[in-house]
């Protein structure tokens, strides 16, 4: 049963869309709801919106009264833990979630919730796993940190909510437990906000922790992190470099076939060539995305069928286009190194030209430099990043490197060079230069594309 929210006092902290949205909810459901945003510039069209549904919307900070008068407080995921005005709610002794929490206990088991966590390919899996439920007929949409607030979709009762929780929420839901839990792997990134690597960890463990036997862990065993955390719930392991033949259920690599065995039976789902999107980690968002649909005994066709007409994501080793042969292809959602890496590996032998940099993160950049050296022909680089990354490479030996003011120049030298496909794979933040890793993106889709609208010929 869900909670009587008449008249019961919540603050929201944050006017982005999981903040607007958890207002909405709330104040459908008749709760007297105040909105505490610290910035509020270029957001009146959400404060407005607000406003005529009857939030009390404050900007500029966040004021005594909205954090003393709460009876529950929501806090957007980019609040960190050490914020001041998480430190008081927390002193006045104030509960403070996340929008996940309140779905999680808004539902009230109604609707089964798989949750999908981890450094990197979360939304990929998430995007995944949606695409084969929908395929077996059920309604499960895609929420949480990628695509749709999740409290949008609750009011429509789907047969699942297929979440992408991101550790930043994780750290404000004291009493989650989905009921299908993914950890994909665990590299370090975010490390500033939650203020170490241990509490980085901890914040992924916390999906599991109020599982029950009842619950399944799908579970990478090529991370050693994951491989090693052992959760109260079943667990349902799944690798590509791991040994699994003689696991009594798991999702696997045999012989380059994608297999999954559960209740005895072995089941082939298809050879690695049949799948649209590149890499070995993409192999992993497969099989843990194969491991959620064994689990659920989804029919094996539809599983087969989803698996292979899967095709990538925006901003995720997406191709845009050829341009005087060459091909481009966008990767701005890799903001740390790993996820660099991962792209540059999916090419196998075939070198390319990469355009990196942007806010630098300070994650050690030791395994990109190998890796470049290995799978790069050039390195373009741009924003705040660059001085530290061009120091790196020629530390290292590596000086096929050019810096560039902008993402237009790094289009235009990276067809110009003809090395090979060039991809934008950053490896870090996009504030500097950009909204978010997705404006990046499409600037730089807009821009392959009118070059590509140039070379075409007049009619």
């Amino acid at each position: 049963m869900t909670q009587p929210w008449s008249g019961k006092k919540v603050t929201v902290l944050g006017l982005g869309r999981s903040g607007s949205s958890t207002a909405e909810y709330l104040l459908k459901r008749g709760a007297s709801v105040t909105v505490s945003e610290r910035d509020g510039a270029n957001r009146q069209t959400e404060v407005d919106k607000l406003k005529a549904l009857g939030a009390t919307v404050e900007t500029g900070g966040h004021s005594e009264q909205a954090i003393a008068s709460a009876a529950l407080i929501i806090a957007s995921p980019g609040i960190p833990p050490t914020a001041e005005v998480i430190r008081h709610a927390q002193q006045l002794g104030k509960e403070v979630i996340s929008d996940i929490e309140l779905a999680f206990r808004e539902s009230a088991g109604s609707v089964p919730i798989i949750g999908i966590t981890g450094t990197n390919g979360k939304s990929t899996t998430c995007a995944l796993t949606s695409h084969i439920l929908e395929k077996s007929g059920f309604s499960a949409p895609p929420c949480g940190n990628f695509g749709v607030p999740i409290l949008d979709l609750l009011e429509i009762r789907p047969n699942f909510l297929v979440a992408e929780v991101s550790s930043y929420q994780l750290h404000y839901c004291p009493t989650f437990a989905p009921k299908i839990a993914v950890w994909l792997n665990l590299t370090p990134d975010h490390i500033e906000w939650h203020g170490g690597l241990d509490s980085y960890i901890q914040a992924k463990q916390k999906m599991f922790s109020n599982q029950t036997a009842a619950n399944y862990a799908v579970l990478s065993q090529d991370d050693p992190i994951v491989a090693n955390f052992k959760p109260p719930s079943e667990v349902f392991p799944f690798a590509v470099g791991s040994n699994l033949e003689g696991c009594i259920q798991g999702a696997f690599m045999r012989d380059d076939y994608l297999t999954y065995r559960i209740h005895g039976a072995t089941n082939i789902v298809c050879h690695r060539r049949n799948l649209k999107i590149l890499g070995n980690h993409n192999l992993e968002n497969v099989l843990a995305s194969i491991a959620v649909a064994a689990l659920l005994q989804l029919p094996h066709a539809k599983i087969v069928e989803a698996v292979t007409t899967f095709t990538a994501l925006e901003h995720r080793l997406e191709f845009v286009a050829t341009v005087s042969g060459v091909d481009f292809y966008n990767d701005s959602k890799a903001t740390n190194p790993t996820s660099t890496i991962k792209a540059l590996e999916a090419f196998g032998d075939r070198k390319a030209v990469l355009i990196a940099g942007g806010r630098d993160k300070g994650t050690s950049l030791t395994d990109l430099v190998q890796a470049v050296k290995k799978h790069v022909s050039h390195v373009i680089l741009l924003g705040e990043a660059t001085e530290r990354f061009a120091r790196a490479f020629d530390e290292d030996g590596y000086r096929n490197v050019t810096s560039v003011s902008s993402i237009e120049e790094a289009v235009d030298l990276g067809a110009s060079l003809q090395k090979g496909p060039v991809i934008l794979s950053p490896a870090c933040a996009s504030f500097d230069m950009f909204q978010d890793y997705e404006e990046r993106g499409r600037v730089f889709k807009n821009l392959v594309h009118t070059r590509l609208e140039k070379m075409a010929p007049s009619r």
